[in-house]
Parts: C-alpha cells; structure tokens; sequence
C-alpha cells in the first residue's frame, strides 16, 4: 500500500507578529524561520515518516536541487522521480501568526502554478491524496487515478479563496473518497454553495469528511454518523503552521495501514500536535510508534 501526494512544494517564511494588520497598516515581526514546506512536501514527508511509501509529484524551481530540500526528501525515503523541473522559482509562502494564532497568507506559486499533467501515472500507488496546488488540472488526474482503482482524497485548502468554486473545486469533488478541510474553509465553500451542511459534498464516492477545527479538535462526518474527536493537549504551542497537514498524513497514514475512519482521525489528532510543539512544518515529526505511544495514552488500544 503506497500513497502519491499531489500539489505543491514550497519554502516557508514563518513569522510571528503582534497583531496581523489591516490594509494600510504595518506590524512588526517578532520571530522569522525560513523552512521546506509545501502542503505537499509536509504530506508526503509525515507520511514517510511514519512507515508509508510515499512519493510526491509536484513541479520545483532551478533552485531545489541545491536548496537542501531535495536531499531531505531523499533522507526520509520519499520518492521524488515525479517532480518536475521548470524555469521558475520554486513556489514560496509567507506565513504571518499572531497572539491568538490567526494567520494571513501570501502565496507565490512559482514553478507549482506549471505542473504538467501530461505524463501523470499512478501505477503502483493504492492511495493518490490531491493537496493545494495547480488545482486547474486536478479533476482530469483524478478521474485518470480513480479509472486506475486508486482511492483519491483533495484537502483544497487555501486554493479555495482564489479558485473559480464550480469549475475548480466542486467539480472534483465526486472523484473523492476523502474530504478535507478546516473550519474556516467548509463555512466559505458552504456560503459559496448556498449549502446548509458539510453532507452537501458527499457524493458516491464519499467514505468520509473531515473538518479540522484547531484547539478545538476535528470532526469526522461519516454517511451514518458524525464523530468529534478531541485535538491532543500539549504542554506548549509554539506554531500551528503545517498542522492541517500533519493531520492529514496522519488519517490517509492511519487509513492505509488498515484501520477506520475514526481510529484514522485520532492519529492525525496524535500528528498534528507534535508538528505544533516546534516551528516548523517539518521539523517535529513523529515515527508510527512515537505517535502509538501518545495515542495509547490519549486515546487507548487501536484497534482495526
């Protein structure tokens, strides 16, 4: 059972501010770190880091192969043979936090935004999970993954507040066996929808959604049942940058190794809140068993 991560890989520039400013206003930065990142570097490397194959299928810049990000991967066994080389710079984000851990966001696309979709191949891969990126070529690669028998799950993320919704983001939907989004996107994409809750974007293919709500945890929505599992408690946050990603490795990885939905959503739980006890997207990590032995701890036996 492998994964194939779909999307973008970036460089971070994290910040801390006091406050995130309105139009016309400046902030002071507290703390900058520079970092690899990407939603679908951090899947790809949190998903290898706990004992899934995993390969990733992006587009990079003329600067990764002497960045230090290339040879990362290839120290975490990630497979990097489908990444294409473009003439651009490779895609960079710019990641303000505050006191109350708001965030704002801005997004150069780089070399991500020149994916070629021509020579996509999931041969080999039982699970093919479609993260921010070039968005605009996702339902064709999906509908070619699904044909192959691959499950296919898309957290669209951030893509969502720029993208045409019908065109681009509903409209691969249906190809989708998992769902993902945090609190904030499900409320926008529902007003876009005039849809009254999440089950409007269950289709037939749809196993399951999962919602990430910060501190407060995430919520499984299942066809028969909604479940809320609790976000794991740690003794300090230091940056909640990258922990939707972390999560998300953390459910497709607990999914593939066999277990169900709901044991899948706490191991994500588990992920994500070692990912937010250092700065970094990547740079707090957990092996499978370092997050078995906070599971057991949190959330008892895993059973299958």
């Amino acid at each position: 059972m492998s994964l194939l991560v779909v999307g973008n890989i970036a460089y971070d520039m994290i910040g801390d501010v006091r406050f995130l400013p309105n139009k016309n206003q400046a902030t002071a930065v507290e703390n900058l770190l520079f970092s690899n990142g990407g939603c679908a570097g951090n899947v790809a490397v949190a998903a290898s880091k706990l004992g899934v194959k995993t390969a990733l299928y992006s587009a990079v810049g003329y600067d990764f192969k002497d960045s230090g990000y290339l040879q990362q991967l290839l120290s975490l066994d990630v497979d990097v043979s489908f990444l294409q080389y473009v003439d651009d710079l490779t895609a960079r984000s710019f990641i303000f936090t505050d006191k109350e851990e708001s965030q704002q966001i801005y997004y150069y696309p780089g070399a991500s935004a020149k994916l070629d979709a021509g020579n996509f191949d999931c041969k080999g891969f039982s699970h093919v999970h479609f993260t921010a990126g070039e968005i605009s070529v996702y339902k064709g690669l999906m509908e070619k993954a699904s044909e192959m028998g691959c499950v296919v799950s898309f957290d669209p993320g951030q893509e969502m507040f720029h993208r045409p919704i019908r065109e681009q983001i509903m409209s691969c939907l249906p190809f989708a066996s998992y769902l993902f989004f945090n609190e904030y996107e499900v409320k926008y994409l529902l007003n876009k929808v005039k849809g009254e809750d999440v089950h409007v974007f269950f289709s037939e293919k749809t196993r399951a959604i999962v919602v990430s709500r910060g501190e407060k945890g995430a919520t499984l929505y299942l066809r028969d049942k909604t479940v809320d599992v609790p976000a794991v408690k740690t003794m300090v946050v230091r940056d909640p940058t990258g922990a939707g990603d972390a999560h998300r490795a953390g459910f497709l990885a607990g999914v593939i190794k066999g277990y169900d939905e709901e044991v899948a959503c706490k191991v994500g739980a588990v992920v994500s809140s070692f990912v937010i006890q250092e700065k970094g997207t990547q740079t707090s990590l957990p092996s499978w068993e370092e997050m078995r032995k906070v599971y057991l701890q949190y959330f008892g036996e895993m059973k299958k």
